[in-house]
């Protein structure tokens, strides 16, 4: 991977992994936020309601096993719909041919972490890893999952 893009994953890893402001910024900031394990689900949901109640901000949460989900309702303008559509299409598009190529070299590429129009994987047998920049054309895909077989 190269240097300046092993620099962004790093910098999405910890990121997603410390929030620094918390799950409800966290939230705010991605559009979407997932419990921390160990943490009562309901409770959480409870907290995350809460806190947008009294910012008059729309969210939706459910359950999901022993974790939750909490995601921002957001509706797009009838004049934006095609864009937001396509883009979101062309996101995945990337993101499933990055995850082939992987699986190809016998990684295993389950899930992805979304930063604004950067997305890292990692397999979760040998740690090789993926970044994905979608703001520029074309996309940045790099990573060692990519290049080298899996060892495991």
């Amino acid at each position: 991977m190269k240097p300046e893009h092993e620099e962004r994953f790093r910098r999405i890893a910890d990121d997603y992994l410390d929030r620094p402001g918390g799950d409800y910024a966290e939230l705010l900031h991605r559009g979407e936020v997932r419990s921390p394990e160990g943490v009562d689900p309901e409770l959480w949901r409870a907290e995350i309601r809460a806190k947008a109640r009294a910012d008059k901000i729309r969210v939706m949460t459910i359950r999901s096993g022993d974790r939750a989900i909490a995601a921002l309702r957001r509706t797009v303008p009838k004049d934006q719909e095609f864009r937001v559509l396509s883009a979101a299409m062309e996101r995945g598009e990337v993101l499933r041919g990055a995850a082939e190529r992987a699986r190809l070299r016998g990684h295993e590429i389950v899930r992805w972490v979304a930063h604004d129009q950067e997305s890292i994987a990692m397999c979760p047998r040998c740690q090789a890893r993926i970044y994905v920049r979608l703001d520029i054309d074309p996309p940045v895909v790099d990573g060692e999952a990519l290049e080298k077989p899996c060892p495991s």
